[in-house]
């Protein structure tokens, strides 16, 4: 599917939600923030049927360990709201939902070698920033992150505000980026967490407004005013790092395990020799499913858990659960080749995409498998705003008007990284050009 109409890409300014749908290409989409990323099997269900009944039957997992229900009509959403608000998942108003992004390992509670089990303080963040009106004006996307360490460790998750657990009852706390390249601040005790974040939102909204371009994410403000501002603030809620401190989980140095930070693998999580792994990992491509899958594996075992790798952790899985999740086009390995592959919705479900761009990525997958072994990423994009993966990968495909640019090592757009010759193609001569990579490099070309 092509749209060969121009693709100027645009920001929309804001982020969806059940009461703030988006209107994309293939009708309302509406974002659905779990808290703690924790969702019961039966409201797996329920949601399921929403988005057969009332959508178009496509369900979508963001990078921010959210739900994203796609094709709701104006006329069909009413329900699709009261519904989820009986299950806990619609805020008092529009503006308390927007604020809280909040990602939380999606393993806690379930790998053992976890500092802690960090649900409880990531669902009373996501309760008080919801109810505390004096937060309801941090820009859209401004974020906060929970991790308790383990196997599900959140190291490679950038944000504005990190929570990162170094034992049981303490945790990191730092801003702008990923473990490694936020700026520390200091420690806080569990149960002062809400705190620091209302007093750590309040201090970016105060500071931002006396520059005279305000920063939208805490990156950018620590950029400009450094870190003291906020350690003064805090300076009753934080105590002082410990000299030369690293964070380790499992006894390894973090960089060491994570120097880059991969989803959950199927059937790490511990278990006995005869005793059946608590969790099964579940992936698929681009992070799509149908309302119908969803459904599935939210009958192959007791709750869901929401990943930010666009995979799904299904918690005490039946017998069948991996026969089930196999026959609806599951990824149960982590060496699937698709899981190289990012793409974003495209034409049909984009209205500013103009190209097909999960066939395209599938066709890459397809014919130029070999590519992928030696890759991190192959990204495919609608346009060059890059939503499903903004950033760098090694190669990257660009859509415009219906064709394709193919850069090396560039971001989406990126007019500087094209490859001579790689310009203007058509869908099946972009998959060629890809596919012709491996030969190009074995050769010297």
């Amino acid at each position: 599917m092509t749209n060969p109409g121009h693709n100027r890409p645009r920001r929309r300014g804001t982020c969806p939600g059940v009461l703030a749908p988006m209107q994309v290409g293939d009708g309302l989409l509406l974002r659905i923030r779990v808290p703690a990323g924790v969702l019961p099997a039966d409201h797996a269900r329920q949601i399921a049927g929403l988005g057969d009944r009332y959508g178009n039957g496509l369900i979508d997992l963001s990078q921010r360990g959210n739900l994203q229900l796609r094709g709701i009509s104006t006329d069909r959403l009413e329900p699709v709201t009261e519904a989820l608000r009986g299950m806990g998942y619609v805020s008092g108003d529009a503006a308390g939902e927007a604020v809280r992004n909040v990602l939380c390992s999606p393993t806690a509670g379930l790998d053992p070698a976890a500092s802690i089990d960090v649900r409880g303080v990531a669902r009373t963040l996501d309760a008080r920033l919801a109810a505390d009106a004096g937060l309801h004006r941090l820009p859209p996307k401004f974020g906060w992150l929970v991790c308790g360490g383990g196997i599900g460790h959140l190291a490679d998750s950038s944000t504005d505000v990190r929570f990162d657990a170094v034992d049981g009852e303490r945790f990191r706390v730092s801003l702008g980026g990923t473990l490694t390249t936020a700026a520390p601040l200091g420690l806080c005790r569990a149960e002062d967490v809400t705190d620091v974040a209302s007093a750590l939102g309040r201090a970016f909204l105060e500071r931002r407004a006396s520059l005279p371009e305000p920063p939208r994410r805490m990156a950018g403000l620590v950029a400009a005013i450094g870190t003291d501002p906020f350690v003064t603030r805090l300076s009753s809620l934080i105590s002082p790092l410990p000299p030369g401190e690293r964070i380790k989980v499992r006894g390894t140095h973090l960089m060491d395990l994570f120097g880059s930070a991969e989803p959950p693998h199927p059937n790490l999580l511990p278990g006995g020799e005869k005793e059946q792994a608590p969790a099964l990992v579940t992936a698929f491509p681009f992070g799509r499913l149908t309302a119908a899958t969803f459904a599935a594996l939210a009958s192959a075992c007791t709750e869901i858990r929401i990943t930010p790798w666009r995979a799904l952790i299904l918690v005490s899985p039946s017998g069948d659960a991996e026969q089930t999740a196999r026959a609806h086009g599951a990824i149960l390995s982590h060496t699937d080749r698709r899981l190289k592959l990012t793409a974003c919705s495209g034409a049909g479900s984009c209205d500013v995409g103009t190209t097909d761009t999960h066939a395209t990525a599938l066709a890459i997958a397809d014919r130029a498998g070999p590519l992928l072994d030696h890759v991190r990423m192959v990204h495919v994009s609608g346009c060059a705003k890059g939503c499903a993966h903004p950033a760098i990968a090694d190669v990257t495909l660009t859509a415009r008007d219906g064709l394709y640019d193919v850069a090396l090592n560039a971001k989406p757009g990126d007019a500087t990284r094209l490859m001579q010759g790689h310009t203007g193609l058509s869908p099946a001569d972009a998959v060629a050009s890809v596919a012709d990579l491996l030969t190009e490099e074995s050769t010297g070309a």
